[in-house]
């Protein structure tokens, strides 16, 4: 057989190879294309949904500091201008937001007026003003939807809660409320609101289209209410409020990635739940999203079939010449790429198939730099992320004493189980004189570094004030001066501070704002009622109250901090005190078994919910007493 019939035989065998493989390979593409698509949109989708529920987040955060802050307006002197400051302070850190508010129930700042409310809210020049009709005392709010929906979430155990959307009678724009209750001990005696304008979302909700025909709807699950649809011959403005059963196509059933039949048409849904209970839904008709594929898959057998007419009539004259070259440089190049080094580029221009080949190259190798590039901006982000958790655990951990006392005068066990998120609770016991030894738990208001930084400042200038010799109501005061002096913004301590008398048993204590500690005496705990002072860091020149109680032989005192009543379960309840309290009179344990068992009793009542404060404990069990 000649050379040219065997090259001509060759070019038929390599082209029935090449036809196959292409097909096969452009069968593939086209179900990976499909694969991608969906997860494309899925991901662009989801990430979209997650800018939502981090703005719902921060809100909800704005919420529940606004109603600590509003605890303490409520319980330290109800000055309109102490209000005004907190509401305004608060509204700077969440600049999202269109304002924020302290909303009392009737009669509960002053026994001759109903209403009584402070608001602050962003003006047009983006400067913070306060709504004049609840400083004139006008704003009779009690008529309103939001504020009867926010009340009785609360009253009815929920911690934060969401209005139902509305229109704004004042601004007439579509907005929404989240609230926090403002509590005297269990009483609700206010709401702490945080609004939230929906127009501005609503205009990045209903850009959402990936294909030309998509349409979205976006609405309130739990109130049953439609905010906003684009859905093709349906009036939005129509729409607005009305339930989800006037959506014809919608149903209960509707099942992410299940796709459904409408108008004749044949739609797959993305499903994204958002935090509060809205929900977003973008419907994607499945012609248009794989039509990009469908190309795909043409365009590859279009270019196969051409590629074989070409080859037929032109492979004989310049195979020998021009593919030994081409193949050589990719190998080349391709090892280089496999090598790792990513600089190289690919130039051909003929033939046709090895320069789309090495075109193909380049891209993936453009692909691969950006990907690399990526993949070390996120890493070291992360390791950035996760060194400066390691230094706030490390200052954490090196602050608490690990080397508990027991002799003949009381035995002392605590113990802190961290968060993921690095927080502020901290203990502490020293002896302040050869008579004396200091108690201290206290919890810092915040998260990260700072807060690390901050329990470390405030650990180390309780300890020296009670050292230095003062007396404890004076080295408490000075102690507040100093960490009001140093504070960071909208940091302070909630703090149980006592001294034992070792001869006595005498114990005198301030509680800065801190969690009401418990008191065993005759084989039974109970809470000890003591005066909240202002917590430590807000307010220079408090003048803190000094309280006593008197250890008897044997009796035990168990100090905490707040996460240990306000762990909570997947409903959202919290432990509280009744469970505590129950735990702790479960039956008689050492010091060290009571604090594992109450720990296992949290653990058990959350029930797989993480963990989302530190869970700090400590018990004193007097021994001596002359």
């Amino acid at each position: 057989m000649s050379i040219k019939s065997k090259i001509i035989l060759m070019t038929f065998a390599l082209l029935f190879v090449l036809g196959t493989v292409v097909v096969s390979v452009a069968i593939m593409a086209f179900y990976h294309d499909k694969e991608l698509l969906i997860s494309s949109n899925d991901t662009s989708i989801a990430a979209f949904k997650w800018q939502i529920n981090t703005e719902i987040s921060a809100l909800e955060k704005n919420a529940l500091d606004l109603s600590l802050m509003g605890e303490v307006y409520y319980k330290r002197g109800k000055l309109q201008e102490v209000g005004e400051l907190f509401t305004s302070q608060i509204l700077q850190n969440y600049p999202h937001s269109m304002g924020n508010g302290i909303y009392f129930l009737p009669y509960k700042i002053t026994k001759n007026h109903k209403i009584s409310c402070i608001h602050a809210l962003w003006n047009e020049a983006r400067e913070i003003d306060m709504l004049y009709s609840c400083v004139d005392g006008s704003f009779d709010y009690f008529t309103q939807n939001w504020y009867k929906e926010i009340t009785s979430d609360l009253t009815g155990g929920k911690r934060t809660s969401w209005a139902k959307p509305y229109k704004s009678t004042q601004l007439g724009i579509l907005m929404t409320t989240v609230g926090s209750g403002i509590y005297d001990g269990d009483d609700l005696v206010g709401l702490a609101t945080v609004d939230w304008e929906l127009g501005t979302i609503l205009n990045s909700i209903l850009k959402i289209k990936p294909t030309p025909n998509s349409f979205v709807l976006f609405a309130d699950k739990v109130n049953d209410y439609i905010i906003a649809t684009t859905e093709p011959g349906v009036d939005n403005s129509a729409m607005m409020g009305q339930p989800l059963e006037m959506m014809k196509w919608y149903s209960d059933d509707l099942k992410e990635g299940r796709a459904f039949n409408y108008n004749g048409v044949r739609y797959i849904p993305y499903i994204k739940r958002l935090n509060n209970g809205m929900f977003l839904i973008v419907n994607v008709p499945l012609f248009e999203l794989f039509d990009n594929a469908v190309q795909h898959l043409i365009v590859l057998l279009s270019v196969l079939l051409i590629s074989t007419l070409v080859i037929v009539f032109v492979l004989y004259k310049i195979l020998k010449r021009n593919i030994n070259q081409p193949i050589d440089t990719l190998t080349e190049i391709a090892g280089q790429i496999s090598q790792g080094d990513l600089d190289q580029d690919i130039y051909l221009e003929e033939p046709s198939e090895l320069a789309k080949l090495a075109a193909s190259f380049n891209k993936m190798k453009a692909d691969m730099k950006t990907h690399l590039t990526e993949l070390a901006k996120v890493s070291a982000e992360k390791e950035k992320i996760e060194s400066e958790l390691a230094i706030a655990k490390t200052i954490q951990d090196s602050a608490l004493p690990k080397d508990f006392p027991n002799n003949e005068y009381f035995e002392l066990v605590a113990s802190m189980t961290p968060t993921r998120e690095i927080g502020g609770d901290f203990y502490d016991f020293f002896p302040v004189d050869e008579n004396h030894v200091g108690l201290v738990m206290a919890d810092v208001c915040g998260k990260g570094i700072t807060a690390a930084l901050y329990m470390m400042s405030a650990k180390t200038v309780i300890k020296n004030m009670l050292q230095a010799g003062y007396g404890l109501q004076k080295a408490v005061c000075k102690a507040n001066d100093s960490l009001c002096n140093n504070a960071a913004p909208l940091m302070f301590v909630t703090a149980f501070i006592g001294v034992l008398d070792l001869r006595s048993g005498d114990i005198e204590f301030v509680n800065a704002g801190h969690c009401p500690p418990l008191l065993k005496n005759r084989q039974e705990y109970k809470f000890i009622d003591v005066r909240r002072n202002m917590v430590l860091g807000v307010q220079a020149g408090y003048d803190y109250q000094v309280e006593k109680i008197v250890l008897q032989e044997n009796d035990r005192l168990f100090l905490y901090t707040d996460g240990v009543t306000e762990a909570q379960a997947k409903e959202r309840e919290f432990f509280g005190e009744k469970r505590l309290l129950k735990a702790l009179n479960q039956k008689e344990l050492t010091l060290s078994e009571t604090l594992e068992y109450v720990h296992q009793r949290i653990q058990k009542f959350a029930s797989g919910v993480a963990q989302s404060d530190d869970i700090t404990m400590m018990i004193v069990e007097f021994f001596h007493k002359k």
